[in-house]
């Protein structure tokens, strides 16, 4: 009699969880149709379990605007079902806001975001409430958290916070975060560098970065905003902050032409050269054979076709008479027009002001120079090696050169040659603009 009676036990026992896998089994295939965006399912899933917490919270958002009440209580229920889903929580605060009980919403949306500290989506949602609470400040604390938990966030939030640096009446809220800034603050400040409508937007961002004595504008920070100085037109302001970011080493290479010796590595930042990447186009310093210092600017050409315009220098320079001179070594540059230094007005209108001597073939080193002028009209200047020909065939360049000591200094008097090329260029028509000015330097070695 025990035998069946123990068998009994053991039948209603496999029975018992057999149905506790076929509830388990058809919730969860219900709960996953839900999930995957069939809401229709949503009463088969919770007919089958009524503690599913991710259901009942859809459920809840059905019932919502019809039943606010019963909206209400399937929150609480999705969240006793689950307390470490902050979602229900968020849709509370915001039904509690509704009903005007402030301390509760803010209490619950508290919570929170205190569940899910690095949850981008959960962050955003926390955000947008004290946005929509008018309590900018705290915006922003959650939008911080937000760019810090998911990079790929500020392609959504950069625009919002440009915005806020353009809002006079909010601006102020960016400007206390420049004192501690976050990790994502250089990117962002990159980013209103290069797109805010106005200069004043990245002034002000900048000035409020240089407020902070623990952290001060980082070196990608000054640049961008010495990039869009330049790209404004106000060089001298420009030039001010690039210098003022310059270290003892680099300053020691100031001159009317930056480290003409070529003693740096090149960082295409602010007033130092700048180099254009090209697969048919090298160039940077390198020791090598008659360079005065520790290095000359070796510029090496495999197969290059078309214009050559990749090195050049902005220049910050007054009204007057310049003289530049330099040395140059050509190592077989093989190329029917070859290369030239120019110098160019960029602001306020763009116009050649001197060109000097083709280099192409082959020579030792050797000094060259060029004498320009700056009109008065003139406040910010450029300084590109070109193409020394403006025909296709002209313009192919294979082969090496070498340059050292760069520099630009004042003439008192522009000598007899210098006057006729200027006056040469002045009559020339506008389709020979292009051609060359000067002897070529092509010395074959024997």
């Amino acid at each position: 009699m025990r035998i069946y009676w123990w068998r009994g036990l053991l039948v209603l026992g496999a029975l018992g969880l057999a149905w506790a896998s076929l509830v388990n089994g058809l919730a969860g295939y219900y709960a996953d149709r839900v999930a995957a965006g069939d809401t229709a399912m949503i009463d088969h899933a919770l007919g089958w379990r009524s503690d599913q917490s991710a259901t009942l919270f859809l459920k809840a958002l059905q019932v919502l605007p019809d039943d606010p009440a019963a909206g209400a209580r399937l929150l609480e229920a999705a969240y006793r079902a689950n307390p470490a889903d902050p979602r229900p929580l968020i849709a509370l605060a915001a039904r509690s806001l509704e009903d005007g009980d402030v301390e509760r919403s803010e209490a619950l949306i508290e919570l929170a975001g205190r569940l899910a500290p690095v949850d981008p989506r959960v962050q955003l949602a926390v955000a947008a409430y004290w946005g929509q609470r008018g309590r900018y400040d705290r915006m922003l604390v959650h939008w911080s958290t937000t760019l810090e938990a998911d990079s790929s966030q500020r392609k959504l939030l950069f625009p919002d916070l440009l915005k806020i640096a353009e809002s006079l009446e909010y601006r102020a809220l960016l400007g206390s975060m420049a004192l501690s800034p976050p990790p994502w603050w250089t990117d962002y400040f990159r980013y209103v560098a290069r797109t805010a409508v106005d200069t004043d937007t990245v002034r002000f961002l900048y000035t409020s970065r240089r407020q902070s004595a623990s952290a001060p504008p980082t070196p990608d920070e000054r640049a961008a905003y010495v990039e869009r100085l330049q790209k404004d037109g106000a060089i001298a302001e420009a030039y001010v902050v690039w210098v003022s970011g310059l270290d003892d080493t680099k300053r020691r290479q100031l001159g009317l032409l930056y480290d003409g010796g070529f003693e740096l590595p090149i960082e295409g930042r602010g007033f130092d050269w700048r180099l254009v990447s090209n697969a048919h186009f090298s160039a940077g310093p390198v020791a090598t054979r008659g360079s005065n210092g520790r290095a000359a600017l070796r510029l090496s050409f495999r197969a290059f076709e078309g214009p050559f315009r990749h090195l050049s220098q902005p220049l910050f320079l007054d009204a007057g008479r310049y003289r530049l001179s330099g040395r140059v070594r050509v190592d077989s540059l093989t190329s029917q027009g070859g290369v030239k230094w120019t110098i160019r007005c960029v602001l306020p209108d763009s116009a050649i002001l001197g060109e000097g001597a083709r280099f192409l073939g082959s020579s030792d080193w050797r000094d060259f120079d060029l004498y320009f002028e700056v009109p008065e009209t003139c406040f910010y200047q450029q300084l590109t090696l070109v193409s020394g020909g403006s025909r296709a065939f002209e313009q192919k360049l294979d082969g090496t050169l070498w340059f050292d000591d760069l520099k630009i200094v004042r003439a008192a008097a522009l000598d007899a040659a210098a006057r006729v090329d200027a006056l040469m260029r002045d009559l020339a028509e506008p389709a020979s603009s292009s051609g060359n000015v000067g002897a070529d330097v092509k010395e074959n070695s024997e």
